[in-house]
């Protein structure tokens, strides 16, 4: 890989200035830290604040005032090329935080976008009775779709390339990296040889009508997160109605937990390029008016893709306790013809599992795709994957039911692991499963050995709500955004 162009010194310099202005990067009030005294990156007009550019020292969002987005929004000057440790040390050190205090709304313009770069963090910690709002600045009821860009988060933590290349930091200097971030020519590079980096905490916090489209298949998502590391938090997190993808991970390690993706256009979790992670705990719930999906978007409740010339048989998911409810959108003709969307694609040379889980209400429960490493989608597979099961993706379903349109698979392969196959599946208000009844055994599920010490929560239930839990106590209520799940039992009936 050719290593590009530092830009430490760019941020060195930076961090020279910081004395220059009102803003210091070691206090945390409110008088010295958020009105607008001389920092380049924040410009206030009363209570209302608009974040642009680089913010390159300790800051805090607070509460009390209105933040607004304008353009690509860095923290750091991490997404700049590094050429040995030695920068990516300096990235550590000078890098900066951005906290969002509980109960703060960041409002964004149609061109804004928050991209935490490596070396630096967010610290974005709400609670629920506050949780952090992230949308569009152009109203207030959460109903946009694609208004603005999204939350980008960068680490240092590996990524494979495609066509099975390797890791990316293989054969490099020192082991470092810079792969090329989707999301337009500002997201910059990412990645590294750091599988326990720490990009901040993510918890109690929702983003909304995001999805800002770059180029054909250069989107951004509502949560990416590009070679984020397992030391970095995402727990309680909400994407609504977002263009592109819910969250999509490429190639890191970091594990998510108690996830809700409402409304959104394309797929809700996706991994790919090597991601080595576990998620448990998920509600997708796909729009339950929109008739059909917004132009080549293919939306399905799950993808990972590893095939043809994007085959990198290093990625590997490990998912427990996922509800995933369709509706007429995954069912619809998109703008290439393609119809009828799976509610879990699982497609090519990669591992995955998927345990305790249900999908209801689309085409077909669960595809899983030959792996294929020829490039040529018209032909056949050529590749013999390595992780044991020779051509077929290496799946495993535990306790996984369905009640979908065709059939539970799209495709089948003798070779590989079935779940319990078609049932009647039904929700209550909790989006708990009221059918199938009764409990389901528990057992020593296998996670993802990214380095993190991760373990599952081994339920005796399927689905992401214990069964008899009041909606009012359910572990995603009084958060998420209001209405967001309202019906979902209905939706989730033939």
């Amino acid at each position: 890989m050719e290593l590009k162009k530092s830009y430490l010194a760019v941020a060195m310099l930076t961090a020279s200035l910081v004395g220059c202005g009102g803003g210091s990067s070691s206090s945390s009030s409110n008088d010295d830290n958020n009105d607008d005294n001389g920092q380049s990156f924040v410009s206030c007009e009363g209570d209302v604040c608009t974040l642009s550019g680089t913010i390159d020292e300790d800051y805090t969002l607070t509460a009390d005032k209105t933040w607004l987005l304008s353009g690509f929004v860095k923290v750091g000057y991490g997404n700049g090329g590094v050429n040995n440790a030695a920068d990516v040390a300096s990235l550590k050190a000078n890098g900066a935080t951005l906290t969002i205090e509980a109960g703060t709304h960041v409002r964004a313009y149609n061109d804004g976008v928050l991209l935490v770069t490596r070396g630096s963090k967010l610290e974005a910690v709400g609670t629920a009775s506050a949780p952090i709002t992230f949308s569009s600045y152009q109203d207030e009821d959460f109903d946009g779709m694609g208004e603005w860009g999204g939350v980008i988060v960068q680490g240092f933590a590996p990524q494979y390339g495609a066509g099975g290349t390797g890791a990316c930091f293989e054969g490099n200097t020192d082991e470092v990296c810079n792969v090329v971030g989707e999301g337009g020519t500002g997201v910059g590079f990412y990645g590294g040889n750091e599988p326990a980096d720490n990009s901040g905490t993510i918890s109690y916090v929702r983003i909304a009508e995001a999805g800002k489209v770059a180029g054909p298949n250069n989107e951004i998502n509502g949560l990416t997160l590009q070679g984020v590391g397992h030391g970095t938090t995402v727990d309680y997190v909400q994407v609504h109605n977002n263009l592109d993808d819910g969250i999509e991970w490429f190639g890191g390690t970091v594990n998510v937990t108690h996830a809700v993706l409402t409304g959104n256009d394309d797929d809700d979790i996706d991994f790919d390029t090597g991601y080595k992670g576990n998620v448990q705990f998920a509600i997708v719930r796909k729009n339950p008016t929109a008739t059909g999906p917004s132009g080549s978007n293919d939306p399905r409740g799950i993808e990972a893709n590893s095939s043809d010339d994007e085959y990198v048989t290093e990625t590997e998911g490990a998912l427990a306790n996922i509800t995933i409810v369709g509706s007429e959108v995954n069912k619809a003709e998109n703008s290439k013809g393609d119809g009828g969307q799976p509610g879990m694609r699982l497609r090519g040379a990669l591992t995955a599992r998927i345990y305790n889980s249900a999908v209801i209400n689309f085409t077909d429960c669960v595809r899983i795709d030959d792996a294929d490493a020829d490039a040529d989608e018209s032909t056949g597979t050529d590749l013999e994957f390595q992780k044991g099961v020779d051509e077929y993706s290496d799946v495993t379903l535990v306790n996984v039911v369905g009640q979908c349109d065709d059939d539970f698979y799209a495709k089948r392969e003798a070779d590989t692991e079935t779940g319990s196959g078609a049932a009647t599946v039904t929700l209550d208000a909790a989006a708990a499963l009221t059918a199938p009844a009764g409990a389901v055994s528990v057992a020593a599920w296998a996670p993802v050995d990214n380095g993190s010490g991760f373990a599952f929560e081994n339920t005796d239930y399927i689905g992401a709500v214990e069964p008899g839990t009041a909606a009012a106590d359910a572990w995603w209520a009084g958060w998420i955004i209001p209405g967001s799940l309202d019906g979902i039992e209905t939706q989730g009936q033939e």
